[in-house]
């Protein structure tokens, strides 16, 4: 009966008929869905002279600038700047934060509770959404969290997190942070990859609904993730729902021992590492990189001796299980595999004539790797010696790994990839520099 209740409900939402989402909640006040009565007001109440006096985000579409409105009304709209968690409302299953300039949402499980939820977590929470704008969301004012039992991964479906997931334990949770408001992005491959995986890995995913990825174009910014681990904010905000003790992110040699993927910095004295590490365990959480010591050349190997290689794509434009083959993503993400791809293309075109070469090192490996380097005549003498050992692994890596993981990561890494042998190709690495 429950689930017939829920249905009901979400398919008048689906219809857009707000006035029976009202309805149907009414008769159901105390069922989950009901809440979704509150956003349909929102609908009703909101007239177009009122979406005319907002300022939208550039490229955004009318429901979406709905999201600036205080939710349904039933909300205190300020922003509190001196306690940020007073910032974060509950309505039903609808998890909502008030930054500077909008109200973002999250669409969380069943049984999750905002109120059960360590300060320690919100805290964290917010300082990874507002903290390039709000220097002072970094003030740690809460108490450490106790750690929990379990590992989750912040899983986007594509080539870099999937070999984090497949290195892993089996036991690891994933996390998808789906953006649910219009825009280039599609998920139908990722949802195509999660079908695979419950098929052939027997992997189950949780997806969560959001559209926070707003909050940076109220700066002037391009719509995405506020900071680098803004894309894990949904398993931050679960926390302690799902009982965690340590949050993976699938970043690999060329954003940590690489900065901007072209020059070699000792990642594990870094300001970045040193910082982040030590604030996620305020909150109870081990910041892990199971990847670190990978390349996304090493990635796409791990990824292609797999089960599910077939339904990995990190192509965010493609859709039926293909890229587009007209991104920069396609040309050094699928193009490897043999995928097809379009060079002529505007944006790979573009790309493949800038100075410093974007994603250098990985881009000049891809390069070589599909024998393309007469588009790029004035960088050969880079394929001079090869480049094989980019899909090698850099063995220090595996000591920012917690203890608790790092024996299986090893394993199942050293079952697909050799480790480097010449440590110095990497250390010595400053592709486009003045020298």
């Amino acid at each position: 009966m429950k689930l017939a209740r829920d249905l009901i409900i979400r398919s008048y939402w689906n219809e857009r008929n707000w006035k029976m989402v009202i309805e149907s909640s009414k008769r159901f006040p105390e069922h989950p869905s009901a809440a979704l009565a509150i956003d349909a007001n929102k609908k009703l109440i909101i007239k177009p002279k009122i979406k005319k006096e907002l300022a939208p985000v550039s490229g955004t579409s009318d429901n979406r600038v709905d999201r600036n409105l205080n939710p349904a009304g039933v909300l205190n709209d300020n922003w509190d700047e001196k306690n940020v968690l007073n910032n974060w409302h509950q309505l039903g299953k609808r998890l909502w934060f008030r930054s500077e300039k909008r109200w973002s949402h999250w669409d969380m499980p069943e049984g999750f509770s905002l109120k059960s939820t360590s300060d320690s977590l919100i805290e964290l929470a917010t300082e990874v959404l507002i903290s390039p704008w709000h220097n002072d969301s970094k003030e740690i004012k809460t108490a450490r969290r106790i750690s929990g039992k379990e590992v989750a991964l912040s899983f986007s479906g594509g080539m870099d997190s999937s070999a984090a997931m497949l290195i892993m334990p089996e036991s690891t949770i994933l996390g998808y942070h789906k953006r649910d408001f219009e825009s280039m992005i599609k998920h139908e491959n990722a949802e195509i990859l999660f079908s695979a995986m419950e098929e052939k890995l027997s992997r189950k995913v949780i997806s969560i609904g959001s559209d926070h990825e707003l909050i940076r174009s109220d700066e002037g910014k391009m719509v995405g993730f506020s900071t680098d681990y803004a894309s894990g904010v949904h398993l931050i905000l679960l926390a302690d729902f799902l009982d965690l003790k340590g949050i993976a992110f699938g970043l690999p040699i060329d954003n940590g021992w690489l900065n901007k993927g072209k020059k070699f910095r000792n990642f594990e004295q870094s300001n970045h590492w040193q910082y982040w590490s030590k604030r996620f365990n305020h909150a109870g959480l081990d910041l892990i990189l199971p990847i670190n010591m990978i390349s996304e050349a090493g990635a796409l190997k791990i990824c292609a001796q797999s089960k599910i290689i077939d339904s990995i794509n990190s192509c965010l434009r493609g859709s039926d299980q293909k890229g587009c083959g007209k991104c920069w993503k396609c040309f050094h993400k699928n193009g490897p595999l043999g995928r097809d791809i379009d060079t002529s293309s505007y944006e790979i075109s573009t790309f493949l004539a800038q100075r410093p070469l974007r994603t250098a090192m990985h881009a000049l490996w891809a390069i070589q790797k599909m024998s393309l380097g007469h588009l790029v005549p004035d960088l050969e003498h880079y394929f001079e010696n090869g480049l094989s050992w980019w899909e090698q692994i850099y063995m220090p890596g595996f000591d920012l790994i917690p203890h608790y993981l790092r024996a299986e990561i090893k394993v199942n890494s050293l079952k697909v990839l050799e480790p480097m042998v010449d440590n110095s190709k990497l250390e010595n690495l400053d592709l486009f520099g003045e020298n």
